[in-house]
């Protein structure tokens, strides 16, 4: 802002003593012309002071909020929070689906719902893309209530897990599946019946394949089992994915991908255990999710049933579908045992 320039104001006094002495103008003329010229710099120093109002006043007026440049989304959405950084894979938003109640950790390109997507991620709001087009949702002026669970499952144990097994038993031999480690095949009993009754099912619907190949469930006892995050309590279970050649075979968990799949025999597999109605939760990697969405598709499996059953193609954070993400799972899927949150639809196809 501009000051008033009072670097003259001395003059008032020590001019007309100056020229007084000098003998040119009287005093008190010599008064009357500078009480003049100070007027006229009174003038001068308002016309600054308002320059100055209407300087900030337009820096006011470009600091205020503008109407947004993408209309505001019509979903019922709530923006609960943002972390914006300048590496686009950092940044994340968290959001509140008011249809279901469901809390989202999304990412850029991940999907809301099946017509909507995260376009970016900024400070305080997200972009949608929606249908084509691009749509604002902010984080709301007004306090939020927070009072849903996060619908969310990691390998780490879930929070009813005993964290020890009483009364397992031990999965035993069987025409359908090989057991890596007996020793590490201690479950409760109705994970273990699953787990025999997902095999014949598998057998019978994918016959002329090789065995499955049962992982890891839990020690005697259960407890702590490194390197496991689970296999506590006798309700989780790793399996081999379904391979081709001669690496089907092999009782090793493979890296598997589309050159050695047999995508339809691993449906099949996931499929039987799916359906004995005793499965919390499926982890296998997004890349599989992929081969396999792509083979029901093309095996006329609806999409209210893909989307029931694989979190793909949402993203690997959407807390959606039986079968979810999770690092480390590449070469074999983790059966959660227990009452499932819900009950999905099961495939015909």
């Amino acid at each position: 802002m501009l000051r008033r320039n009072r670097s003259l104001r001395p003059l008032r006094w020590a001019l007309p003593l100056a020229l007084a002495i000098a003998g040119c103008t009287a005093p008190d003329e010599l008064e009357a012309e500078l009480a003049a010229d100070e007027a006229e710099l009174e003038l001068d120093d308002d016309e600054l002071i308002d320059d100055s109002a209407d300087a900030e006043a337009g820096e006011l007026a470009a600091a205020a909020p503008h109407a947004p440049a993408h209309p505001l989304t019509e979903l019922p959405l709530t923006l609960l929070a943002t972390m914006a950084s300048a590496d686009v894979e950092r940044s994340s938003a968290t959001i509140r689906d008011e249809r279901n109640g469901q809390i989202l950790s999304l990412r850029v390109g991940d999907a809301v719902d099946d017509s909507t997507t995260i376009e970016a991620i900024e400070r305080g709001q997200v972009l949608l893309r929606r249908d084509d087009g691009i749509e604002l949702l902010a984080v709301p002026r007004a306090a939020i209530r927070i009072d849903d669970s996060l619908l969310s499952f990691t390998e780490a144990p879930d929070a009813d897990d005993p964290g020890t097994l009483r009364n397992g038993v031990q999965l035993g031999s069987s025409p359908h599946y090989e057991v890596k480690h007996p020793d590490n095949a201690w479950g409760e009993r109705a994970a273990v019946v699953a787990i025999q009754r997902a095999a014949t099912i598998y057998s019978r619907t994918a016959p002329g394949g090789p065995k499955v190949h049962i992982g890891d469930l839990s020690r005697r006892g259960g407890g702590y089992f490194p390197p496991h995050l689970s296999h506590r309590s006798g309700r989780d279970v790793d399996v081999g994915y379904v391979l081709l050649g001669d690496e089907a075979d092999d009782r090793r968990f493979r890296r598997a991908d589309a050159d050695n799949l047999d995508v339809a025999r691993t449906w099949a597999l996931l499929r039987a255990f799916i359906s004995t109605g005793y499965v919390r939760i499926i982890f296998a990697d997004t890349s599989i999710q992929r081969l396999l969405y792509d083979h029901a598709r093309e095996s006329g499996v609806d999409e209210e049933t893909l989307a029931d059953l694989l979190q793909y193609p949402r993203g690997a954070n959407f807390p959606g579908g039986l079968i979810r993400d999770w690092k480390g799972h590449q070469n074999h899927f983790h059966v959660r045992f227990g009452p499932p949150t819900r009950t999905p639809a099961t495939p015909e196809q």
